[in-house]
C-alpha cells in the first residue's frame, strides 16, 4: 500500500516542527515516525524540547494508525519532548481532530494545546520557555506546498 498523507518535518532551536496534511495510513504513519527520528536526532538531548505542528484539512487516522500514533508519541516523550501545541488550519472536522489528538496526548502523557494560528501557538511555547527563530520558521513554512495562503 501507498502513503496517504503529505508532511514535512524540520527543527528550530529546541522544538521539532511538523506540518501535514492527512488522512493518514499506516505507511505514512510509519514512514513520518522514522523523518521525525532523524530530526529529533538533531536537537540538544541535554535540554528539553517542545514540537510545534499544523495540521492541514482532514488529518485523521483509522484505528491502526491511531495506535502506532500513540506508540511514537510515547517514544517522542520518553527522548524528552516536555509539550505541544498544535494548530489546525483548513478543516471542516477540527473538533474531530482535536478529539483523535487529545485521547492519543493522554495515553502518552504529553501536555498539548491546540490554537487556530501559529502567532498564538508560538506564543505559547514562549511560555513554556522554547522560543523560535522566526526567519527560519518562514524558510520551513515554505516548503509546504499544501499550506493555505495566510
Amino acid at each position: 500500500m501507498f502513503e496517504h498523507g503529505d508532511y514535512v518535518v524540520g527543527v528550530n532551536q529546541q522544538v521539532l516542527l511538523f506540518i501535514g496534511q492527512g488522512p493518514w495510513n499506516d505507511e505514512a504513519m510509519l514512514v513520518g515516525a522514522k523523518k521525525m527520528g532523524q530530526q529529533i536526532s538533531l536537537l540538544d538531548h541535554t535540554k528539553p524540547w517542545a514540537q510545534l505542528s499544523c495540521l492541514v484539512g482532514e488529518s485523521l487516522m483509522p484505528p491502526s494508525t491511531f495506535n502506532a500514533f500513540v506508540h511514537h508519541s510515547k517514544i517522542r516523550k520518553q527522548k524528552g519532548l516536555v509539550c505541544l501545541a498544535i494548530v489546525i488550519l483548513a478543516s471542516e472536522v477540527a473538533n474531530t481532530i482535536k478529539q483523535q489528538l487529545s485521547a492519543a496526548y493522554l495515553q502518552a502523557n504529553i501536555d498539548h494545546q491546540f490554537f487556530p494560528s501559529f502567532e498564538l501557538a508560538i506564543d505559547w511555547l514562549a511560555q513554556q520557555q522554547f522560543s523560535i527563530d522566526r526567519p527560519q520558521l518562514n524558510a520551513f513554512l515554505k516548503q509546504c506546498d499544501f499550506l493555505p495562503p495566510n
